[in-house]
């Protein structure tokens, strides 16, 4: 068994961990810069009240790893790919055989000028300024304000491709929870025509248009500077301007600071791959995977979409092929999009096809109505398969309130 390194704690750095440890495979080091794991179809459970905050996070330190070295709370300084070594923050050093980068992915606030001021929709630690911004959102909409708030999606790709849709429709419902939606502006713009894969448009361009959110496609944003009157002003690069109380944004994202400077990120500052098997594109690929939000691989003339259910599915494959095993390559994802009051779409892609042949094989794609409680009851039992797995029988099960 070679020794293997594995950088990030997140969805597909422990099904890599997870895979090689149920296959008896021990010579094993994860290194995460954190003590906690979280999901993120955890999140708007945490900004709309319906769960604390400490219940969307898990000690990592309970993960079942049998035979593993978990180093948490420790940060990686830089990585020598020509040596085989990973400097952490400390001072120490970990030699390898196997890289397996999955340390996720870090907003950029100046890809945008002024963006800094907009709350990022993909950092954890905005949950709380989330859950106060929309109770003033809501506040204002009551007081008969007329607020807007803009989602705008600053770059592509980014994780959770279907994050800002959900995020819209759920700000519509808690004003009509609220009994005050008239009068609201809800805006999501988009630097692309449409930022998800097929079928997905049809159905959720028109759940948006249902609840009156307004959809401003290709409109990058060029610049957000302070409203007169508080709130933002926020410029597109074709010239328009758009007014808002409040502004949320899906940042520009890339791998962190140390891969960059280790010379293994494209152009656009992701790592990429190849298709089948995650290994780094280049000099390297003898000796190191990157797998989940970091990496970055085409299916056909489109990039392979961003989810935490990719990542494990990445990283199992991964641990398969350094313990020599042999095991089909699947690739399907399953979310459920929620829209309020309990209903939610079904989106799930699949695709494996493409992996068993990438010149000739196709994704398939599904979306399927939720309506009822269906959409968050889905949601709650996908979420909770993870932290069974993961955390075991025993650990704490995710439950959101009302």
């Amino acid at each position: 068994m070679p020794k293997v390194v594995i950088i990030g704690a997140g969805f597909g750095g422990l099904g890599c961990a997870h895979t090689l440890a149920a296959l008896g495979e021990t010579d094993v080091t994860v290194v995460d810069a954190k003590d906690w794991f979280t999901i993120g179809g955890c999140w708007q459970f945490v900004w709309t009240g319906r769960l604390p905050s400490e219940q969307a996070i898990w000690p990592l330190a309970e993960a079942k790893l049998a035979g593993v070295d978990v180093r948490l709370n420790t940060r990686v300084a830089r990585l020598d790919v020509e040596a085989h070594q990973v400097h952490l923050d400390d001072g120490s050093c970990l030699a390898y055989e196997q890289l397996v980068l999955s340390p996720g992915i870090v907003g950029d606030p100046a890809s945008v000028s002024g963006q800094h001021a907009a709350l990022d929709i993909f950092s954890f630690d905005s949950l709380p300024r989330q859950q106060a911004e929309l109770a003033e959102f809501v506040a204002a909409a009551k007081a008969g304000a007329n607020p807007t708030l803009l989602v705008a999606i600053c770059g592509v790709p980014y994780k959770c491709p279907v994050a800002p849709v959900e995020i819209v429709c759920l700000v519509d419902d808690a004003l009509r929870t609220a009994g005050c939606r008239e009068g609201a502006r809800i805006v999501l713009s988009s630097p692309v025509e449409w930022p998800m894969p097929d079928p997905a448009k049809p159905v959720l361009t028109a759940k948006l248009t249902e609840r009156g959110i307004d959809y401003l496609a290709t409109k990058p944003l060029a610049k957000l500077e302070p409203g007169e009157g508080g709130g933002c002003v926020a410029t597109f690069v074709d010239g328009d301007t758009l007014e808002a109380s409040h502004c949320w944004a899906a940042y520009k994202q890339s791998a962190p600071t140390f891969v960059r400077e280790a010379g293994l990120t494209n152009e656009r500052g992701f790592v990429p791959v190849d298709l089948q098997t995650n290994r780094v594109s280049g000099p390297h690929a003898e000796s190191a995977f990157c797998i989940g939000d970091c990496c970055t691989t085409m299916v056909g003339a489109k990039p392979h979409p961003k989810a935490g259910e990719f990542a494990w599915q990445m990283g199992v494959a991964v641990a398969q092929q350094i313990a020599q095993q042999s095991e089909p390559l699947a690739r399907k994802g399953a979310c459920i999009v929620e829209l309020g009051q309990g209903a939610g779409v079904l989106v799930a892609p699949d695709f494996t096809q493409v992996l068993a042949d990438p010149l000739n094989g196709k994704p398939s794609f599904s979306i399927v109505d939720r309506e009822g409680p269906d959409g968050e009851r889905q949601k709650t039992e996908w979420i909770n398969g993870y932290i069974r797995t993961i955390f075991g029988e025993q650990a704490r099960m995710f439950a959101a309130g009302a």
